[in-house]
């Protein structure tokens, strides 16, 4: 390509990594098309994007978008996901694609918070609860409380209820 239309790419790409705060990027040169083609649709459902990119286009795309060291982990044909959630959402759709494709996908790395992120990282982000899960934990936790004590209340109640029935009977004025 001429150094104009790899110029326009790098600044493409660096105007649209500026913002982000972490990304994956992945290697689908063993995925069918049709294979990239549902995993692009589960991307654009949770408003990630996947950018195809060259390596050394990407690689100053990365430094001039302050994503320092992310082109250490570009090998052969590379992906950039970005966008929705951040690097936890992204790991998990990704390390679910990658387990239905029989690892026909392959994660080369992320970056996440200022930090670069290998293999294993994006692993261990796809395994964390995310922020729904978190919250229903949280309200579970927090209404169970509440719960018990009702049902605690209702069974004293009841009980309650019992001894009084069996006290007004014994004095014989349930007449």
């Amino acid at each position: 390509m001429s150094k104009a239309v790899n110029a326009a790419l790098i600044d493409e790409l660096t105007k649209e990594l500026v913002d982000i705060d972490s990304c994956v990027v992945i290697g689908t040169g063993a995925m069918t098309v049709e294979e990239v083609s549902e995993f692009r649709n589960q991307l654009r459902a949770q408003d990630f994007r996947m950018r195809v990119v060259k390596n050394s286009l990407a690689s100053i795309s990365f430094e001039q978008a302050e994503l320092p060291g992310l082109g250490a982990v570009l090998d052969g044909p590379s992906a950039v996901v970005y966008g929705g959630e951040g690097a936890l959402a992204i790991s998990k759709v990704v390390m679910e694609t990658k387990t239905k494709a029989k690892d026909k996908l392959k994660v080369h790395g992320g970056f996440n918070e200022g930090e670069i992120v290998n293999t294993q990282g994006i692993d261990a982000l796809s395994k964390v609860p995310g922020r729904k899960e978190l919250l229903a934990m949280v309200m579970g936790s927090f209404f169970g409380g509440v719960s018990d004590m009702a049902q605690n209340m209702d069974g004293l109640f009841t009980e309650m209820h019992g001894l009084l029935e069996a006290l007004i009977e014994e004095k014989g004025g349930g007449e």
